[in-house]
């Protein structure tokens, strides 16, 4: 008679959880690893504002330079009324009294440049962010696909009026052409945000994004 030696419940209940434990173990790895690959595929972008781009102080600056501009273009303006003022005088000219005739079309005064500094919110480098704003083309083709745009914070910027800023302007970059259909309204452009100088003919900018995503913006 072959007797058999009893093994206890507990013993058969703490194998069965390491089997089980051992078998569900690579399946939870792999369930972690997944997750950290599309963590770093896909980071989840900062949404931002126009006031995010301009660091402390910038707005002090800004009014500063703003007007020691004006008061450059009234002291220009005063010396060519009396010039012109002088030359009437002496019969070799017609006296301009309107100020708003004073700047002849395509003149060195028939300008507005472009006011403000490069200074940056150094924590937006390398930052994936989401903004609002207007686009401004640079480089599309017949099909309404950009490349290369700038967006800016309002409607006709860098266009009909002197451009904003360089830290209010953002040079926008796609390695795949955008369809932008109609560039009178509004954005919302995502990527990856440099800082630095990046220059243009309409407007320079502090600020630069490698295109990832442009939707529309809902209001």
């Amino acid at each position: 008679m072959i007797n058999f030696k009893p093994v206890s419940l507990s013993l058969v209940s703490a194998m069965a959880l390491a089997s089980f434990l051992a078998a569900c173990q690579p399946a939870a790895e792999q369930s972690q690893a997944v997750k950290e690959t599309a963590t770093i595929a896909a980071p989840v972008a900062e949404t931002l504002v126009w006031e995010d781009l301009m660091p402390a102080g910038e707005d002090l600056i800004l009014e500063k330079l703003y007007t020691e501009f004006y008061q450059e273009q009234e002291r220009q303006y005063l010396n060519q009324s009396q010039s012109s003022l002088l030359e009437a005088s002496r019969g070799s000219g017609t006296a301009r009294t309107d100020v708003t005739n004073l700047i002849d079309e395509g003149s060195a005064l028939d300008t507005m440049e472009q006011i403000g500094t490069y200074n940056v919110v150094d924590g937006l480098d390398g930052l994936t962010v989401r903004l609002p704003g207007y686009v401004v083309p640079l480089d599309f083709n017949a099909a309404s696909e950009y490349t290369e745009f700038l967006l800016v914070p309002y409607f006709g910027a860098c266009l009909h009026t002197p451009p904003p800023p360089p830290n209010q302007i953002v040079y926008v970059k796609s390695a795949e052409a955008a369809k932008i259909t109609n560039i009178n309204e509004p954005v919302w452009i995502e990527g990856v945000m440099k800082t630095g100088q990046f220059g243009s003919d309409l407007g320079n900018s502090a600020y630069e994004v490698s295109l990832t995503k442009l939707e529309p913006y809902e209001y």
